[in-house]
């Protein structure tokens, strides 16, 4: 028993797992990580969410998607399920919280929040491939107007997001991580965000953590869901 296959094992391949998995492997530690949902390539994903049986995950169907929803009595959870978690289905958008969620009554009494996680912003936005969207559409023209209207001109900027702007539907080496990561196509402007970017422009978890965790030797296993943790010391 003093023999393990792993020196951590990570249930769920989303956002938390995946950072992990990453930062684990970079200091050497040998690591699986088990995902229940399946592992997608971009001809996977469905034309429209009217697609139910691929965009959807509800097993009892038999539809095996990624996009889960979670029905409690006061809330609902919007969830991603597969490789990659939650970047499969999330708007890609990602900024940096304003002052009012480091002082919320929750947790604004267990530390200096802002001070602590500032440093790891720049760290998680350049793993993610934030940038500027460059094309603002209608909805956004207007909301710049309505800023302007109502004295918040200064107010509005451009949505930062997780997306490769290059050259649309041209596929490019890895413009991330110094050739180590996958090629890249540039964001065509499809809108598909939420039903799985099928261009290879959404920067989703499996090409950059997953994927650099991967080349570090971390073991990525689909289709697997855990039900339960049992400890293997029975004192």
């Amino acid at each position: 028993m003093d023999q393990h296959d792993y020196d951590f094992i990570i249930i769920g391949s989303g956002f938390g797992g995946s950072v992990s998995a990453l930062r684990l492997a970079e200091k050497g530690y040998s690591v699986l990580v088990l995902e229940k949902g399946k592992e997608y390539k971009a001809e996977d994903y469905p034309k429209t969410n009217w697609n139910l049986k691929r965009w959807m995950w509800i097993p009892l169907l038999k539809f095996t998607g990624f996009f889960k929803l979670s029905f409690f009595r006061h809330i609902t959870i919007l969830s991603g399920v597969g490789v990659g978690g939650g970047s499969h289905v999330y708007c890609n958008t990602l900024p940096i919280p304003k002052d009012d969620f480091f002082i919320a009554q929750s947790w604004s009494h267990l530390a200096n929040w802002k001070k602590e996680l500032a440093p790891f912003y720049p760290i998680a936005l350049k793993m993610l491939g934030a940038n500027p969207n460059p094309k603002l559409q209608v909805g956004d023209k207007a909301l710049h107007q309505l800023a302007k209207q109502i004295g918040k001109e200064k107010e509005f900027e451009p949505t930062n997001v997780a997306v490769f702007f290059g050259e649309p539907d041209k596929t490019v080496p890895d413009p991330y991580f110094n050739g180590k990561g996958p090629e890249r196509s540039g964001c065509n402007f499809c809108g598909g965000c939420m039903t799985g970017c099928r261009y290879n422009a959404k920067n989703t978890l499996d090409k950059n953590y997953l994927y650099l965790a991967r080349e570090l030797g971390v073991k990525v296993q689909p289709e697997s869901e855990v039900y339960d943790v049992i400890s293997l010391n029975n004192s």
